[in-house]
């Protein structure tokens, strides 16, 4: 009877809860509580959300040229960051799976590659060569990449039967690979590229005249490029700028001395000197301060790649206002690594100062040893620079072009006020 008489309340506690979630889900329901924003507030904030306004650019790795072949034709897409995010959520993680699933790699002829570029295909161009192991773990691949090297173009395309094929050119060397991977043709490539319309754009190699001039994978998008103009500043030479890298970078704003080249502050034996240009050199004593990678083991290229592209988000990446850093190289430097990373705006790389580079970080025995950053600050003015449609540049600057080298929409930072977008043969 006790046994009975307890199930009974039980059963009335059970009903009363259940009553109780379904008046609050009615609730929730009506117009005042949906406006009110409390629905917000009792969400859970998924990790890494929060106001846009202090969005650091540097986030999942972004190609700075996209090409879509799908029956009747090309889409083609570069200099629009805002589109190239959007048509790379659906296709980078696509990348990412192939990179992860990849089989033994085979050499493949050049002829190859083109006929794989002009049949259903999705082609990335990411400006800078990346180990192929870091592109798969930024693209978020369900395994380890199990293959070597560095690229800067790579290509899903149709294979024999329901098969895709992962392509690139190794960064090294030029020589083109393929392989195949987990992926159906029917199930993810062909799915991903349905919905792309084409844009008449082409390759070099497709034209015969710009076939002479040009580099033969240099891509063609129809009609005039609208370069925005840019404002630039030195975020140092503002003690709020100072003080946000020296905390990024953990050193004390009180343990310094005026150097020849800047302050300089020091760490024991580190020494970091800061001048209000925006240079920031570091050179370790006993280099451990940044670690890279497991002390017990080599570092790999991923974890180097990894390891300097952290560092550069924590410390550049608030203070670079409207630009996007990315990987130029990274490239083996005696037992370690050097790192490189650059500026794009909207797209369109910023050859910076004499070197071209914004960071270059020196990897050795699992730490970072020694780096140079040049922090420059840019904002979008209101005006546009309007360029000539790149085959009527081509045509215009022949002595620009020698051995069909590619032109590119770029800018030159040689540490003024402003910059602005121009044709330039890489």
């Amino acid at each position: 009877m006790r046994n009975k008489r307890r199930w009974i309340e039980w059963g009335k506690d059970a009903l009363i809860a259940l009553l109780t979630l379904s008046a609050i889900y009615l609730l929730s329901m009506t117009p005042l509580i949906r406006d009110s924003g409390l629905l917000g507030l009792l969400s859970p904030t998924p990790p890494g959300s929060g106001s846009t306004s202090g969005v650091v650019h540097t986030g999942v790795v972004l190609p700075a040229r996209l090409a879509v072949y799908r029956t009747g034709g090309r889409f083609g897409l570069q200099y629009d960051e805002a589109q190239m995010e959007e048509s790379f959520s659906a296709l980078g993680p696509l990348l990412g799976d192939a990179l992860s699933s990849a089989g033994q790699p085979a050499p493949l002829p050049e002829d190859r590659w083109r006929a794989y570029l002009q049949g259903p295909s999705a082609y990335f161009d990411f400006s800078g060569d990346i180990p192929l192991t870091a592109l798969c773990g930024w693209l978020g691949g369900a395994g380890n990449c199990p293959l070597s090297g560095s690229a800067r173009r790579l290509v899903l395309a149709a294979g024999e039967d329901d098969q895709v094929l992962l392509c690139w050119q190794d960064s090294d060397t030029g020589a083109f690979y393929s392989c195949a991977t987990a992926l159906s043709r029917a199930l993810h490539l062909d799915s991903a590229i349905s919905g792309v319309s084409e844009n008449g754009a082409y390759f070099a190699f497709e034209d015969p005249a710009l076939s002479q001039l040009l580099d033969p994978y240099t891509l063609i998008t129809e009609g005039g490029t609208a370069g925005r103009r840019y404002s630039v500043t030195a975020p140092l030479s503002t003690a709020a700028g100072a003080q946000a890298l020296l905390d990024s970078l953990s050193f004390n704003t009180q343990n310094h001395v005026p150097g020849s080249g800047g302050e300089v502050y020091l760490d024991g034996g580190d020494r970091l000197v800061v001048s209000d240009s925006g240079t920031v050199t570091y050179r370790a004593a006993q280099g451990e301060k940044y670690p890279v990678g497991s002390p017990s083991a080599p570092v790999t290229a991923l974890q180097a790649a990894d390891g300097a592209r952290a560092l550069a988000a924590q410390s550049m990446g608030p203070l670079c206002g409207e630009a996007r850093l990315y990987l130029i190289s990274a490239q083996p430097e005696g037992d370690g690594w050097l790192v490189r990373f650059g500026y794009r705006l909207n797209g369109s790389a910023v050859y910076l100062y004499e070197e071209g580079w914004a960071a270059q970080f020196l990897i050795q025995d699992g730490f970072i040893t020694e780096f140079t950053l040049h922090l420059r600050c840019y904002a979008a003015d209101d005006g546009n620079t309007l360029l000539l449609p790149i085959d009527k540049a081509a045509a215009m600057l022949p002595d620009l072009i020698q051995d069909r080298r590619e032109l590119v929409v770029q800018y030159q930072d040689q540490g003024g006020l402003s910059v602005s977008p121009d044709w330039v043969a890489n």
